[in-house]
């Protein structure tokens, strides 16, 4: 290096500064840079674990879903009858198919729009509520948590029994059967569907909103914003990205969603309670045609893998990841 290339421009005094060489990664080094299997290697036990244990079931249904199961197979011990598209076809076909879909779509907006307002209704009123408030509200919100979705079902079967259920005895309405009706009877179920998940849902929404700046909520105000007005434009906006994640997991939750309502019924729903997961299983084990019912499991682990990919999309999108 020349003095002339160390020497300052005529008027800048101290400011210069010596040239700089080029300072851009080698090739070799940019390679080593651009892939790191380090990442890959962490993952790996887990996916080897994830892979043997929902793999080969996986796989397995997908080769019975192509075939025809039944008793014969089973007690028998005959081969299976390879039947192509047959089961596929039968499904599409089914009507009883098609309304166990609409029936299941429709019950998932029921409760995951049930749960998300709840629950954020909830975490609302923490960030409002004393301290001590709010230590009781998430200590009664754990304990609701913990309880298993099948003690927490036989729970409202006792609340709404037809003899001595307490709803009835509330509402004045003696010796009223809840599960006449299946509108009624969904209302029950969903009722423990969204009991059972506004638990997380208001705990997960209640930290995303302690990390909403208070500066902005306060400048907000200072410029004479209601409310209402700083919850739609400044504090929804924050925390949307927890809120999509919660939507999106309540969804893959309740679109299967079996429990309830298999315990509601007494293991024994009718067919005006059949749900995509209700539906399989009574083909399964009712009329006892394996690989009909997992077809029917197939196509509900698709929609669900739908559901999944916005899932991902939502998850990467939280992290900051394109």
């Amino acid at each position: 290096m020349t003095r002339s290339e160390l020497q300052a421009p005529r008027g800048y005094g101290d400011l210069a500064v010596p040239a700089q060489r080029d300072s851009a990664p080698s090739p070799k080094r940019r390679r080593r840079r651009r892939f790191d299997a380090t990442p890959y290697w962490l993952i790996l036990p887990a996916s080897v674990l994830l892979i043997g244990l929902m793999g080969y079931p996986l796989v397995r249904l997908v080769v019975q879903s192509f075939q025809h199961w039944g008793l014969r197979q089973i007690h028998g011990g005959y081969p299976p009858d390879w039947v192509g598209f047959d089961n596929y076809r039968q499904i599409f076909t089914d009507p009883m198919f098609w309304t166990a879909v609409e029936r299941s779509v429709l019950l998932t907006v029921v409760m995951v729009g049930g749960s998300m307002l709840i629950g954020l209704g909830i975490a609302l009123l923490m960030q409002r509520v004393p301290a001590w408030v709010r230590w009781l509200i998430t200590l009664s919100l754990v304990v609701a948590w913990s309880v298993p979705s099948v003690v927490s079902t036989e729970m409202f079967a006792w609340m709404t029994d037809y003899n001595y259920g307490v709803v009835n005895w509330l509402l004045g309405m003696p010796r009223h059967n809840w599960y006449i009706n299946n509108v009624e009877g969904f209302g029950v179920a969903s009722a423990v569907v969204v009991w059972g998940a506004v638990p997380l849902i208001a705990i997960s929404t209640y930290a995303a909103l302690s990390q909403v700046p208070s500066e902005l909520v306060e400048a907000a105000r200072v410029d004479g914003a209601t409310s209402g007005q700083i919850l739609r434009r400044i504090t929804l906006p924050l925390i949307r990205p927890i809120i999509r994640l919660l939507t999106v997991l309540s969804i893959i939750w309740d679109l299967q969603v079996f429990a309830q309502i298999w315990v509601l019924r007494q293991s024994s729903p009718t067919q005006d309670y059949f749900t995509l997961g209700i539906y399989a299983y009574t083909k399964a084990y009712y009329s006892h045609s394996y690989g009909y019912a997992s077809a029917v499991a197939i196509v509900i682990v698709l929609l669900l893998a739908m559901v999944v990919g916005v899932y991902m999309r939502s998850l990467s999108k939280l992290g900051g990841i394109d």
